[in-house]
C-alpha cells in the first residue's frame, strides 16, 4: 500500500497542507480516545471506595475531590466531553483527508484521459475502447477506495495502535507484551490471504476490463448484430466473459470472508490471554481493577484497529490490481512526439511533398517504402489502386497522426516533426469515408473544426456544404440534436455535416478519403457540390476509386503494395499500358454496360445525378469563380 502511495506521491503534493492538517487531527483524536478509559478508573478505584482520587486528576479537581458525587458527576461529564470531542476531531479529520482521496482521484482521472488522448493512433488501435474505459472508471475507483480507506482507516487506526502500546509500556510492560504477542499472528493471517486476495482482485479486474469492452463493442455495432442475427453468439460471448468475471469475483468473496474470522480468532486469543493475566494480578494485589480495566479497554481499542487493518486488506489488493492497470496506460508512450524546439506552423500554403518516406504500423512489418511525391498549392491529388495498398496511410502521414520511420513529410518545405501538433493539424481538414459525429446539434458537429468561429460563420459553411436542404426539414433545424455516432443521420447527411466542418475550419490543404462512397446519385451529387466549394483553391488530397475524381485530379499517383508505381494526369497514364490503365479500363466497363441497358426505371435519375457531381468536381478542379466564391 505504500508503495502505491508513492506511486501517487506527486499528485499528493498540491494536498499536502491539507493533510499535514488532518494528520495533526489525526493524533488529536487518537489522544482524546487514548484518554477515554481513565475516568472509569477514577470511578472504580476512588468513587466505589469512597476515597478522593490521588495524583493529577486529584489536583485538577482540587476541593471537589472530596465528595463522591462530584467526583462522578466530573466523570461522567468527562467521558461525554472525550466523546464530543473524538467525534468533532474525527469529522474533520476525515472531511480533510477523504476529501484530499477524492481530489486525488479526480486529478488521477483527468491525467488519464489526458494522457489517453495523446498517446498515439497505433496504441489506440491495438486497444479495446471499452477495456480503456473500465480503466478509467473501475481501476481508479479501486485506486480511490484505498486512497480513501488509508486516510480514514489506516492512519487513524495506526496513530491509535501506537498510543496504546506506548500508554500500556507506562502502566504494565507485561501486557504490552502480551499485545504485541498476538501481532506475529495477525500479520501472518493476513499475509497468507493477502497474495490469493490479489490474485483474484486481479483476475476480477481483467475479466471486467474484457467484458467492458464485449458490451461496448457490442452497443457500437449494434446494427451488425441484428442485420445478422447474431444475438445468440454475442449473448453467449457475453455470458461467457460474464461468468468468468463472477467466478473470480467470488473467489475474491470468499478469502476476503474467511480473512475477518481468522482474525477475529487470533484477536480473541489474545483477549483471553490478557484477561487471564489481568486478573490474576488482581486477585494477587499487583494491579487495581480501575487499571485492569482500563488495560481491557485499551485491549478492544486496539484489536478494533488491528481488524481494521486486515480488513484493509482486501481493499489493498484490489487497489493494487487495479493501480497496475492504471499504471500499464500511464507508462505508454505516444509514439508521435512534439520535439521540445517544435515552433508553430504559419499559415500554410498547401505545398505538400513526401520525400523517401517509409512507415510500417508494427516493427518490422513495412507498409509503406520509399514513396515520394509533391502536391503544389491549389492542386487536386489523387491516390488510386488496390484497397490496402496503402492509400489511407499515405493520408494520415500529412497531419501527423502516425511519424515515418524513414523519409520526411514536408509542409511548405518544413518537416512536420520540427512543428508543433497543433499548428499543424489545425490546417489540415480530413473527410473521411465514414464522417465521425459527436453527441451534441448539428451545429455541434460543424462548430468542432472550428471551436471559435460565430454562429454566421457556421451557418455560412453549412450552406455551401448543402447542409440546409435537409435541415430546413427538422424540427428545431440546426439545434436538431444527433444521436450517438449520428446514426438519426443518413451517409449523406452526415457527409455534408463533415465537409461543413471542413468548410468552418477553413485550413489550406483538404484530405478526402474516398468521401462519395456508397452514397445514391442524389445524395452524392449534393455532396460532390459541397466537396467543390471545400476543394476550390485549397491542396487537396483524395483517395480515390470512381472515374469521376480520377479524370478531373491535376495530378495521379497509383500506389501498389505501398509503392508509387506511376505517376501523372489522368490523359497521361490512360495513353500507356499500366496498371492505371487497366484499372481504368475495369472502373469504366461497368459504365459503359450501365449505360447501354437503359431498361430501368432509375437510370434517367441516376445520370443526372451524375451529370452533376461531375460538373461540380470539375468547376472546383478547375477553379471556376462560382466554386471560389462560394467557397
Amino acid at each position: 500500500m505504500f508503495e502505491i502511495l508513492r506511486r501517487f506521491g506527486p499528485n499528493l503534493r498540491p494536498y499536502r497542507p491539507r493533510m499535514v492538517a488532518g494528520g495533526v487531527l489525526v493524533m488529536l483524536v487518537a489522544a482524546v480516545e487514548l484518554a477515554q478509559p481513565w475516568p472509569l478508573m477514577v470511578v472504580v478505584d476512588d468513587v466505589l471506595r469512597q476515597r478522593p482520587p490521588s495524583g493529577l486528576f486529584g489536583d485538577l479537581l482540587g476541593p471537589v475531590a472530596d465528595s463522591p458525587t462530584a467526583v462522578l458527576a466530573v466523570c461522567a461529564l468527562s467521558l461525554v466531553v472525550l466523546a464530543a470531542l473524538a467525534a468533532l476531531g474525527t469529522y474533520l479529520a476525515s472531511r480533510l483527508l477523504q476529501g484530499v482521496g477524492e481530489r486525488l482521484v479526480a486529478d488521477l482521472r483527468a491525467d488519464i484521459f489526458t494522457h489517453l488522448q495523446r498517446l498515439s493512433l497505433t496504441f489506440h488501435d491495438q486497444r479495446r475502447v471499452g477495456d480503456l474505459a473500465a480503466r478509467l472508471t473501475g481501476d481508479v475507483t479501486a485506486v480511490q477506495a484505498l486512497l480513501v480507506a488509508a486516510f480514514s482507516t489506516l492512519l487513524p487506526n495506526l496513530a491509535l495502535l501506537i498510543g496504546i502500546v506506548v500508554v500500556a509500556i507506562a502502566i504494565q510492560p507485561v501486557f504490552a507484551v502480551l499485545l504485541l504477542c498476538v501481532t506475529p499472528a495477525l500479520y501472518a493471517v493476513v499475509r497468507h490471504y493477502r497474495g490469493a486476495i490479489k490474485h483474484a482482485s486481479r483476475e476480477a479486474r481483467t475479466h471486467e476490463g474484457r467484458l467492458s469492452g464485449h458490451v461496448t463493442e457490442t452497443l457500437t455495432t449494434i446494427r451488425l448484430v441484428q442485420s445478422f442475427a447474431a444475438e445468440r453468439r454475442v449473448l453467449e460471448r457475453f455470458r461467457t466473459h460474464n461468468q468468468a468475471r463472477l467466478d473470480a469475483g467470488l473467489r475474491a468473496v470468499e478469502l476476503q470472508s474467511r480473512l475477518p474470522a481468522a482474525v477475529e480468532i487470533v484477536a480473541q486469543a489474545g483477549r483471553a490471554t490478557v484477561m487471564f493475566v489481568g486478573a490474576t494480578l488482581v486477585l494477587r494485589g499487583q494491579l487495581s481493577l480501575g487499571v485492569l480495566l482500563v488495560l481491557l479497554a485499551y485491549l478492544q481499542q486496539v484489536y478494533a484497529p488491528m481488524k481494521a487493518l486486515a480488513r484493509l486488506t482486501s481493499t489493498i489488493s484490489k487497489a493494487q490490481a487495479g493501480t497496475e492497470r492504471v499504471e500499464e496506460v500511464l507508462r505508454s508512450t505516444a509514439m508521435v512526439h512534439e520535439r521540445p524546439d517544435a515552433t508553430p506552423a504559419p499559415r500554410l500554403s498547401g505545398d505538400v511533398e513526401l520525400r523517401n518516406v517509409c512507415f510500417g504500423y508494427q516493427p518490422g512489418q513495412p507498409v509503406l517504402h520509399e514513396v515520394s511525391l509533391h502536391a503544389r498549392p491549389g492542386q487536386v491529388v489523387a491516390f488510386a489502386g488496390p484497397t490496402g495498398a496503402g492509400k489511407s496511410t499515405i493520408a494520415t502521414l500529412v497531419p501527423r497522426l502516425y511519424d515515418v520511420t524513414a523519409g520526411q513529410v514536408l509542409l511548405d518545405g518544413h518537416d512536420v516533426r520540427d512543428l508543433t501538433l497543433r499548428s499543424v493539424r489545425s490546417q489540415v481538414a480530413v473527410v473521411l469515408q465514414e464522417p465521425l459525429m459527436i453527441s451534441g446539434t448539428i451545429l455541434d458537429n460543424i462548430a468542432y473544426g472550428a471551436p471559435h468561429a460565430s454562429r454566421d460563420e457556421l451557418l455560412a459553411a453549412a450552406q455551401a456544404a448543402y447542409v440546409d436542404e435537409f435541415v430546413d426539414r427538422l424540427p428545431h433545424r440546426y439545434d436538431t440534436q444527433v444521436t450517438e455516432g449520428g446514426l438519426s443521420l443518413s451517409g449523406g447527411q452526415r457527409q455534408r455535416i463533415a465537409i461543413a466542418r471542413a468548410l468552418a475550419a477553413d485550413t489550406p490543404i483538404v484530405v478526402l478519403d474516398e468521401p462519395t462512397s456508397g452514397l445514391d446519385p442524389i445524395s452524392e451529387s449534393y455532396v460532390m457540390r459541397g466537396l467543390a466549394r471545400l476543394t476550390a483553391g485549397r491542396t487537396v488530397l483524395v483517395i480515390a476509386h470512381r472515374l469521376t475524381t480520377l479524370r478531373h485530379a491535376d495530378r495521379v499517383f497509383v500506389i501498389d503494395r505501398g509503392r508509387v508505381v506511376e505517376a501523372g494526369t489522368h490523359a497521361e497514364l490512360t495513353s500507356r499500358p499500366g496498371r492505371f490503365r487497366d484499372m481504368n479500363d475495369l472502373l469504366a466497363a461497368p459504365s459503359s454496360a450501365g449505360s447501354s441497358s437503359a431498361s430501368t426505371m432509375a437510370g434517367h435519375r441516376h445520370s443526372t445525378a451524375r451529370n452533376l457531381a461531375r460538373t461540380a468536381w470539375a468547376d472546383a478542379a478547375g477553379g471556376s469563380s462560382s466554386g471560389a466564391g462560394a467557397g
